[in-house]
């Protein structure tokens, strides 16, 4: 999501607007507030424009003041400012969609933001915001329709260009040539817009391996979360490591400020240009800068186009190429990156010799009980992703098993369910293949541990596909719930994405929890919901898989941080020898 049309932005189109109102002293005040924009006194500004409210009624003056008032994230003081301006206003009506969207009211973000563009369609940022917003509701065909636009619109951004790739993601029937050719073409645009700088000519310094890393994520977010136990592990290792924030926890959230304990330090880069970015991970004397964001929301990729550091490396936030050629290497394991998937990458790839994510057990989560079939209810299958993995295909299966097993039914937990729309998609479009409503339970965000408390009532994780879950099948499994997926590192035509079962599953010797195709998929999911012998064995499984996941290696932070920064050294060694022979020559 594109943060507001910046206050300096509203305030320039506010001023060449001409006022329905004859007041004098009103383009004076606005005129003295972009002033106090111009010199960051923001204060200054929100005084001004609140005074020239008070004093004029002039609305130009209310939609400076909402526009404040989304950039500084006080969306609730914003949305009684801009919404009487949104008619007839489009800037008023786009910052108004932001206010929405920091507010959660995701569906009236939607209708701002389509508004919006409606009164121009080649505005980006609203074409931009409107993708997101659909995508982030669950409906990634939809986002991709509006997003693929800009490609073809004056003004093109690196941030919509990334919301398109991402949401392209989740579309079954994109071809493996159709995104690396558009993440390539993304990696030559940044290139043109974001020169990388010379190399360094200082020697590296002497001690420990000083190690960036970039991230919007580090919060209450799967990638925050996946790094808290194996950030002090690198350390152990005698890694230096420093953080480049782009973007702040929300208040209440405990993660930033653990994770601040466990680096050296700590930068908030999320008011800061790429090209000053890269000058202060060049200034800090970076030997290796990871992204672990990729394509998804306020990553920095601007970053490494300009090249501050000797090696750059993308793990861990994104399932496929950056598509930029300054990024050396992506992190990956031998099944997420099977042998022929090279050609898809502009990064060399980087094989660990264990699953590429590290999974940090949650101290919050409750211990394991019998599922719902072995308490004499109804069999339930489960799936607690983002539902916009749930394409035309996964329906189409779901609906397969839950009609070949009659008495079973269907428990959807994510945060797009607290929305009418998002919901009503799904029980439409099961219900369209032949499921009832009742057989369908759809339950939005919960606290953490009201979360996991629900993997009681799941038997059976069914695993999305093409896009798999990752951090969800790591919650499940914990939960002592398996996960039936799909295999397909057979092919070379999928992104690390579709892997993340078959990478987790065969991390943990749970081979028969992989279906060779959607034919085996639903034949097995069916055999388990109505086959005696097979509840049977699913009670004992449920049982032993959190020992299990536990044992494994890419659980035990030392473990996982020890094959890692064998790897990474190893690549950044190879790296600085072919400089030192590319200088001889």
């Amino acid at each position: 999501m594109t943060a507001s049309c910046s206050a300096l932005d509203t305030i320039g189109a506010i001023l060449s607007t001409p006022s329905p109102m004859t007041v004098t002293s009103a383009p004076i005040a606005l005129s003295r507030a972009l002033e106090a924009l111009q010199r960051g006194d923001l204060a200054a500004a929100e005084h001004l424009a609140r005074n020239c409210l008070a004093d004029t009624g002039d609305p130009r003056a209310a939609g400076m003041l909402g526009a404040l008032m989304t950039d500084s994230g006080r969306a609730d003081l914003a949305v009684p400012l801009l919404e009487p301006l949104a008619a007839s206003d489009p800037l008023a009506c786009s910052n108004l969609g932001v206010a929405y969207y920091q507010l959660g009211r995701l569906e009236d973000a939607m209708r701002a933001f389509h508004a919006a563009l409606g009164s121009n369609p080649d505005w980006i940022e609203a074409r931009n915001n409107l993708g997101s917003v659909l995508l982030d509701l669950g409906f990634p065909y939809a986002a991709v329709e509006v997003l693929r636009e800009v490609l073809h619109r004056p003004g093109l951004t690196p941030m919509a260009f990334s919301n398109l790739l991402l949401a392209m993601q989740y579309l079954p029937e994109v071809t493996r040539d159709d995104l690396t050719s558009l993440h390539r073409r993304f990696g030559e645009a940044l290139a043109v817009s974001h020169p990388a700088m010379p190399p360094a000519s200082r020697p590296r310094v002497p001690g420990p391996l000083r190690v960036g890393l970039v991230s919007g994520d580090l919060r209450h977010h799967p990638v925050g979360m996946l790094l808290e136990g194996v950030l002090p592990a690198f350390r152990e290792c005698g890694w230096w490591l420093g953080v480049y924030s782009s973007r702040n926890g929300l208040p209440g959230d405990p993660l930033p400020a653990r994770l601040q304990t466990m680096v050296d330090q700590w930068a908030d880069i999320s008011g800061a240009d790429d090209a000053s970015v890269a000058a202060q991970v060049r200034a800090d004397r970076i030997d290796v800068l990871l992204d672990l964001s990729g394509h998804t929301g306020y990553h920095r990729l601007g970053v490494f186009a300009h090249r501050p550091a000797p090696f750059q490396a993308s793990w861990l936030g994104y399932g496929d190429t950056t598509g930029l050629t300054t990024m050396d290497a992506l992190i990956s394991d031998a099944v997420s990156s099977p042998p022929g998937s090279e050609a898809g990458f502009t990064e060399r790839i980087i094989r660990l010799p264990l699953p590429r994510l590290p999974f940090t057990p949650p101290a919050d989560a409750s211990a394991v009980q019998p599922g719902p079939c072995a308490r004499g209810e109804a069999f339930t299958f489960g799936c607690f992703n983002n539902i916009a993995k749930i394409n035309p295909r996964v329906m189409d299966a779901w609906a397969r098993i839950l009609t070949a097993a009659p008495g079973s039914r269907l428990l959807l937990k994510g945060r797009q369910f607290h929305h009418t729309v998002p919901k009503q998609a799904i029980i439409d479009g099961l219900g369209a293949r032949g499921v009832a409503a009742e057989r369908i339970v759809l339950e939005g965000y919960t606290r953490r541990v009201d979360y996991y408390e629900a993997f009681q009532r799941v038997d059976v994780a069914l695993d999305p596909f093409p896009f798999n879950g990752g951090m969800s099948t790591l919650d499940a499994l914990w939960m002592g719930v398996p996960v039936l997926s799909i295999s397909t590192s057979t092919s070379s035509g999928y992104s690390l994405w579709a892997r993340q079962g078959e990478m987790v599953l065969g991390a943990l010797k749970l081979d028969d929890w992989l279906a060779s195709d959607v034919d085996d998929y639903v034949a097995k999911a069916t055999q388990l919901a109505t086959d005696a012998k097979a509840a049977a064995a699913l009670a004992q499984l449920r049982t032993t898989l959190r020992d299990r996941v536990a044992r494994a290696d890419f659980a035990q932070p030392a473990r996982f941080a020890k094959a890692f920064v064998a790897a990474i050294e190893g690549e950044v060694d190879i790296a600085r020898d072919a400089r030192a022979q590319g200088a001889k020559a």
